[in-house]
């Protein structure tokens, strides 16, 4: 199917639902960006300042400029040089910047040394122009929080130059470093972030991220695009509540912007390498300049990130979990026709890697008993054993209710209870499928920016590919889940038009289009091998199959094998969204101490999600299959759960049926159809009627396509007026309004659409500086009132139920976990950013927030594990914490850096993260709760002082810190325990 540009928009907005306010700012906008079509938005360029000065941030014009400056700053040094050397042999050697012999003039006070000296002052002051428009000294982070003061909303920043010195490569590792910003870990495809406890979720494509991600300009509308190591990045800013009038796409939560070095004139090569604990070998470069003068630059940068993890295999060591696999790199483009014009290409790839990031889980007893007292397993009382988590798996029990060992199809093959339950001691897992997950990440972006009549008009044309495919295990070396897991294959095309008018007067604004097309084929998939039939079995059903088979056993064995052999099951979700949108936002500026900003969105959404779910493979066990499940017919024999054939059954399905008898148990088939299989005995009816049944229990439900349509037209606004008390107190107050699209979901095979989520948001915020910018502090105090946030509920299952009816069930409603909205939830807390540098050599930074994020209308909550004995499938859970969601956070951070042997710096730095205790668990289980727990990262290193060389320690989770949840009956650990490694740096 093919998508215009044009689509795309015409797609997403609708003349008639847009106001005519904003239509008419539309119009204005699409002709304007009509001159910049199919060229990209050229970002400001990072120039390094020669000599030993610090790193600058490129605001200059255009290319020409810079190199003009840098040109003139080498001259100028070049005259002071020659000054101080004349200078030193006291007129003995003057030359241009000494005294004309004969003159009569004192060395040091003729005029060409006055003219040096005043070339002297004209280079400290250009450097000093140099530093306020091409960029900023960087210390620590002050001069990037500086640079927010302006700024009417929480935020905060961290510098690429922080990310490297501690070795910061992946979402999880950035977001520690902004506080009340969580990275939700998981693997590379369900992770998420969650910003003042909004935002937690996983594996549901169908449901738009809460906080967004938007890397170089470009808007993710997929959060796994995000999960990967980062590399040549030059800050990251992390916004606070619901944002979306400034361009982009929306998020109701916040956003996390990622900035890369971009290209520039000025020669750059500049390389890392580390290798560290676990055979940690992490590589990074970057190689750039001008390829043709003032026309044409370029920045070339990649990364390698490989290592094993920390949890090794016990059925296989060749592999561990959580290793690292990783390869990246990135080519940029800049060209500058003119001083006016300025355009940029941008293209990454990471290639398909392995990685083992899915399935750590740890598995040990279920609790003995409820959350009332009451015994989990009525059966376990007195044995000093839970048969009810052990029946389950591999054992089973005596009439007596005594476990009496493991099944015998799993007796002596080196693998007890003992085993799988002992990876909470022994850090390992029992894999003996080791495919892991295969993830692959791709793009590109044209840019372009035209200065024109007092404006900017800008150009975004971005495309993305990810693909995500994992082969699971279910944690044991027999041949049970093979091929299963989830897969992904998401494409997304992006457009966005601005304008922005240069800043000074009365009013300061921008508007323009961004339009979004994505789609996505999601895979569910489900395959069983050689032991998935005795693993799945009930106690009872094993029984049939072996231990009461008596001289069927072999035939019972064989069925219990074939049953689910090689079968595989798979679900597919198409999801297909067209968004488009109109946005603006203008400062007024009523005096120079008062000002309103005001912004508003509308967007219109399309959404599509199509379900199918079926047998793609019969595996060994095909003349098993049930006839037919929900009319996906599977061509099996009618027969009851005893054996015996039953209503109406086809030549050829008692032809299948006496293919069973033959081969199971010798039945001679005879030209009568059904002859063969009628001549078994009940006892042996009964054995392939329970195989069907595993085989039917296992395969659950299928469904034909069936598709789901949402439509919506979305509001995203704020308003905020700010009063500068003085030139270091600013103050404001800021009201935020934003709306999170809604999904087209299909919940087993019925629609049930999501409703979109609103979200209101206050905040009053003081933005200020103090001793002369030495501290920065600023704190805001905030409320969000959240309706129908979005996530998993109980939900009804109406064709199940509708089935249950149908079959005369005294209690036929059936429930689900589903996507779904919880009527309501409120936000409320203190954030404070601050920075001091007070001391000489040492930059301190602490960052922190207090934050309830609670529900406060939330009756449809599943019961969590502890609570099944209640009635009903429902629990209310008003009044409760979110999961995931922190009371107290803060990030402290210091770097101490001074001076020694002349040549060299010596530096050291440490970044804390604290997290109070939390849940965990979806269903806020008891056992799901996290206690509190601190994650330090620090590095001590030496290098020269015009960083050509530097070496490095770094340590990550230093203290080991691995605190998580117990689980019901099992849990995912901490991935990444305490690691360490040494770092060369440098640039050439």
């Amino acid at each position: 199917m093919t998508y215009s540009l044009g689509g795309t928009f015409s797609d997403g907005i609708s003349w008639q639902n847009i106001p005519h306010t904003v239509s008419h700012r539309r119009k204005l906008s699409a002709c304007i960006a009509a001159a910049v079509v199919g060229v990209a938005i050229m970002a400001v360029q990072d120039v390094q300042a020669a000599g030993s000065r610090k790193s600058s941030k490129n605001k200059a014009p255009s290319a020409k400029v810079v190199n003009e400056l840098q040109a003139e700053n080498a001259r100028l040094r070049e005259q002071v040089e020659q000054l101080q050397a004349a200078q030193r042999a006291l007129g003995l050697r003057q030359q241009e910047t000494a005294a004309v012999p004969g003159s009569g003039a004192v060395p040091g006070t003729g005029p060409a040394v006055a003219g040096a000296t005043a070339a002297a002052e004209a280079l400290a002051k250009k450097e000093a122009d140099e530093t306020d428009n091409l960029g900023e000294v960087v210390v620590r982070a002050r001069s990037k929080l500086e640079k927010l003061h302006d700024v009417k909303q929480s935020v905060s920043v961290v510098s690429g130059k922080e990310l490297d010195r501690e070795l910061a490569l992946d979402l999880g590792a950035i977001t520690r470093r902004a506080s009340n910003v969580q990275f939700n870990q998981n693997n590379t495809r369900g992770a998420s972030l969650s910003v003042r406890g909004l935002g937690k979720r996983s594996f549901t494509e169908t449901q738009d991220p809460s906080v967004g991600i938007t890397v170089d300009g470009v808007s993710y509308g997929l959060s796994q695009l995000g999960n990967f190591s980062f590399y040549d990045v030059d800050q990251v800013e992390v916004t606070r509540g619901p944002r979306g009038t400034e361009g982009g796409l929306s998020a109701s939560s916040g956003k996390v912007n990622v900035v890369s070095k971009a290209p520039t004139f000025i020669p750059t090569a500049e390389y890392s390498a580390t290798y560290g604990l676990r055979e940690a070998l992490i590589l990074k470069g970057a190689l750039g300049g001008g390829v043709i003068d003032d026309l044409l630059a370029w920045r070339g940068s990649f990364i390698v990130d490989k290592g094993r993890g920390y949890y090794t295999n016990a059925a296989d060591n060749n592999y561990s979990l959580y290793n690292r696999d990783r390869l990246s790199g990135r080519a940029q483009f800049l060209l500058t026709p003119t001083d006016h014009v300025k355009a940029k290409l941008s293209v990454d790839f990471e290639p398909n890697q392995p990685q083992l990031q899915n399935g750590l889980t740890f598995y040990h007893d279920v609790p003995f008993r409820y959350a009332d007292g009451s015994l989990v397993d009525p059966n376990g009382a007195g044995t000093g054993s839970n048969l009810l988590g052990k029946t389950r798996l591999f054992g089973f029990t005596n009439n007596a209710g005594v476990f009496t060992g493991p099944r015998a199809y799993f007796q002596n093959r080196g693998f007890t209870w003992s085993d799988y339950i002992a990876g909470e001691s022994t850090n390992q897992t029992n894999f003996n499928e080791n495919q892991g997950q295969t993830v692959s990440n791709r793009g590109g972006l044209v840019q372009v920016d035209w200065d024109v009549a007092d404006h900017i008009l800008s150009s975004n044309t971005a495309v993305r590919e990810y693909r995500f495919d994992a082969h699971n295990d279910e944690g044991t070396p027999y041949d049970i889940s093979v091929d299963g897991g989830g897969g992904v294959d998401y494409r997304q095309y992006t457009q966005e038009f601005k304008i922005k008018n240069k800043p000074g007067g009365f009013i300061d604004y921008q508007a323009g289009l961004f339009g979004i097309k994505t789609w996505d084929d999601i895979d569910s998939k489900t395959g069983w091998g050689a032991d998935a039939g005795a693993w799945f079995t009930t106690d009872a059903q094993y029984k049939i199959l072996d231990t009461n088979a008596g001289a069927n056993r072999g035939a019972g064995l064989a069925l219990l094998k074939d049953s689910l052999q090689d079968a595989r099951k798979k679900g597919t979700t198409s999801v297909s969204t067209a968004s488009g949108s109109v946005f603006g936002e203008a400062d007024l500026h009523f005096t120079d101490a008062l000002s309103l900003t005001s912004g508003l969105r509308v967007t219109k959404e399309n959404r599509s999600t199509t379900d199918v779910v079926g047998l793609s493979a019969n595996g060994a066990g095909g003349a098993l299959n049930p006839v037919a499940v929900r009319n996906v017919q599977l061509g099996g024999f009618n027969s009851a759960a005893n054996g015996n054939l039953q209503g109406t059954n086809s030549a050829a399905q008692l032809a299948l049926a006496d293919s069973v008898a033959n081969r199971y148990f010798g039945a001679a088939v005879t030209s009568t159809p059904g002859a063969a299989y009628n001549s078994l005995t009940a006892a042996q009816k009964t054995l392939v009627g329970t195989a069907k049944s595993i085989r039917s229990q296992q395969i659950g439900q299928l469904y034909n396509s069936v598709r789901s349509d949402y439509n919506d037209v979305l509001y995203t606004a704020q308003l905020t007026p700010s009063f500068k008390i003085n030139k270091d107190l600013t103050a404001y107050l800021s009201w935020q309004y934003g709306e999170k699209s809604g999904s087209a979901l299909n919940v087993n095979s019925v629609s049930s659409n999501v409703k979109p989520e609103e979200t209101h948001a206050l905040e009053l915020g003081l933005k200020s500086f103090w001793l002369d910018k030495a501290v920065v502090l600023n704190a805001d105090i905030f409320v969000m009132n959240v309706k129908n946030y979005q996530q998993t509920v109980q939900v009804v299952d109406q064709f199940q139920t509708d089935i249950n009816i149908a079959n005369g069930q005294a209690n036929p409603i059936a429930y689900t976990s589903a996507q779904g909205n919880v009527n309501k939830v409120r936000v409320h807390g203190v954030e404070l950013d601050s920075v001091f540098n007070v001391i000489p050599n040492v930059s301190f930074r602490f960052n922190g927030a207090y934050n309830i994020a609670r529900y406060i209308d939330y009756k449809n909550a599943a019961k969590p594990e502890e609570l099944a004995y209640l009635p009903g499938s429902y629990v209310d859970m008003s009044g409760r914490l979110l999961p995931g969601a922190s009371k107290w956070n803060f990030v402290v951070g210091a770097e101490y850096s001074k001076p020694v042997w002349d040549k060299y710096l010596f530096h050291t730095s440490f970044t804390t993260n604290y997290q109070s205790g939390y849940n965990n668990a979806d269903n806020l289980s008891a056992y799901g709760l996290t206690k509190s727990r601190s994650l330090t990262d620090a590095a001590i290193g030496i290098g020269t002082k015009n960083n050509v060389l530097d070496l490095s320690f770094i340590a990550k989770n230093l203290f080991s810190n691995n605190a998580h949840e117990q689980g019901w009956s099992s849990y995912s650990p901490y991935p990444y325990p305490v690691w360490y490694g040494i770092q060369l740096s440098g640039k050439i």
